[in-house]
């Protein structure tokens, strides 16, 4: 099996190079309607509150213009990640790509997971979750993440939410999420790692602070990786190599923490994105990257929300938990009573 505790991370960071590109994208191309690309369309979340009239207060402290005027509707998401290397590895099921479209569609077919298990073939794992609000009217970005390796309880027994993904579908494993977070989600994405290297050199790299010296080599896999610590702009495949590297005494906490921080970069600095001068390959190769409920008119309508992200107050969570061994494997074992209570607050 791919190791999950060198991967996890990095397939999420796709999907937020999807999402701040497309926005920066879009803001320019959405009149050329493009629409290719998406799939499973939801309806448009519209606010329903109705505007009162009130009496001028003189004494009464006046919001923000900058923040009160923004365009758009807060909402919910959740970005997903999956090891699915297939120009890398050979040893997938033949009939994986089938399985992948059917887990994507909503409902996987009854016992895939168990088959590809007893066929000894390479399984395809969520290893990376990202949870987060968007609110407009608090002004506000929320961020948490998830690893592959949390413990959940499905048919009766413990398992890792990754695996949750291929055995069930998508929308059994997005109720799983909103289990243990208590958020329901308007919009998801699932991607996969190939494209993601090639998209931050695209988008012109990206500025990072390393949080340790990094040293580590796995020949099987062909990675190397070698970075010291401190802050400095990362290509492609440094940013990999940052998000790839495992080697803390904690594990997955680590490299959660190192996933939240990245995600929150890229989404904060959205407005800063001005490099897509090959917009039209760019957006070629984002929509073949990623399966996403988000219809260009959802993006069009929050543009100037996602805009402003920059401006917004940031409430990075760390999932509680601890890590465990079980069945000689890695385990993130979640206090899921203590996160639900902590993230109430956020919800809508």
């Amino acid at each position: 099996m791919l190791p999950s505790l060198r991967n996890f991370a990095i397939t999420f960071v796709v999907s937020l190079l999807i999402f701040a590109a497309l926005a920066y994208f879009l803001a320019d191309f959405a009149m050329e309607n493009f629409s290719g690309g998406f799939t499973k369309e939801t309806e448009t979340v519209t606010d329903t509150t109705e505007e009162t009239v009130g009496v001028f207060n003189p004494f009464e402290e006046v919001e923000n213009p900058g923040t009160t005027m923004i365009q758009g509707t807060s909402f919910n998401f959740v970005l997903i990640g999956l090891d699915y290397q297939k120009d890398v590895f050979d040893d997938y099921h033949a009939s994986m790509p089938d399985y992948l479209s059917k887990a994507l569609s909503g409902v996987q077919d009854a016992g895939v997971g168990q088959l590809l298990s007893y066929e000894m073939t390479r399984d395809i794992s969520a290893d990376a979750v990202i949870v987060g609000r968007v609110d407009k009217e608090d002004h506000r970005l929320v961020l948490t993440a998830l690893s592959g390796n949390t413990r959940v309880f499905v048919d009766g027994v413990h398992t890792a939410l990754g695996s949750v993904f291929m055995e069930k579908g998508l929308d059994f494993f997005l109720g799983k999420v909103s289990a243990i977070t208590g958020f329901s989600f308007d919009y998801y994405g699932v991607v996969s790692i190939p494209t993601m290297a090639s998209i931050i050199d695209q988008l012109g790299g990206l500025s990072f602070k390393v949080p340790c010296d990094m040293e580590y080599e796995d020949p099987v896999e062909g990675l190397t990786i070698s970075l010291k610590a401190g802050s400095q702009w990362l290509s492609g495949e440094t940013a990999m190599q940052v998000l790839r590297y495992a080697d803390y005494e904690n594990r997955d906490i680590s490299r959660l923490a190192v996933l939240r921080e990245m995600a929150i970069s890229m989404m904060t600095s959205i407005n800063k994105i001005t490099t897509l001068a090959h917009a039209p390959d760019l957006y070629k190769s984002l929509k073949n990257g990623i399966s996403t409920n988000l219809r260009l008119a959802d993006f069009t309508d929050n543009l100037d929300l996602i805009f402003r992200i920059g401006d917004f107050e940031v409430v990075n969570y760390e999932y509680p938990g601890k890590m465990t061994v079980e069945n000689g494997d890695p385990m993130f074992v979640p206090d899921t009573a203590k996160a639900i209570s902590a993230l109430l607050q956020y919800r809508s």
